[in-house]
């Protein structure tokens, strides 16, 4: 039974193309915990944007995690190597599923934005070409600027925004239609 004084939040968590559900929870005293997929780690700083991460258990192996400098990190960095996160809490992901949209997935055409914000710059035009993982929008949120990448190659078929419009979580940004793969 959890214990009534932590704090817990839930989030769906993309990295590549596996969805993730991460709970995190935080005990009076401070410490971390975080469940993935079910399975528990425990979690603490380690200086700058590292965060040192064990599996619950005796003699678990601990990995150094660097993550993006933001609440909302969109990139990670395990052993030099680097991965695109997407990070949506519970009440995002039910608002992105109740209106069937993805919000960036591999081999969507569309990119909608994870999170209410604002463009702060639109660098896609249509009837240009793009490569899966560009970067196509960049949307200001919680006074954070979140660089958005395209979700597949192709060709941007449509642009729905402009520098300077507010946007809702879920709202498509831009269509592409992706490149036929032979």
């Amino acid at each position: 039974m959890p214990d009534p004084s932590s704090k817990r939040q839930g989030f769906k968590i993309r990295v590549g193309d596996r969805e993730h559900e991460v709970e995190v929870t935080i005990d009076e005293s401070g410490r971390r915990r975080v469940s993935v997929d079910g399975i528990g780690y425990e979690v603490a700083d380690a200086g700058g944007h590292a965060l040192r991460v064990a599996a619950v258990g005796e003699g678990a192996q601990q990995l150094e995690v660097t993550v993006a400098s933001n609440s909302r990190p969109s990139e990670a960095w395990l052993a030099g190597t680097r991965a695109r996160v997407e990070v949506l809490t519970e009440q995002e992901a039910r608002l992105a599923a109740a209106l069937g949209k993805s919000t960036g997935g591999s081999g969507s055409g569309s990119l909608a934005a994870p999170m209410p914000g604002r463009v702060v710059k639109v660098l896609v035009r249509e009837g240009e070409s793009i490569e899966h993982g560009a970067p196509a929008i960049i949307i200001e949120a919680m006074k954070m600027e979140n660089e958005l990448h395209a979700p597949t190659t192709g060709v941007v078929r449509s642009v729905a925004v402009g520098e300077g419009d507010t946007v809702e979580a879920g709202q498509i940004l831009c269509e592409i239609a992706a490149a036929d793969s032979d």
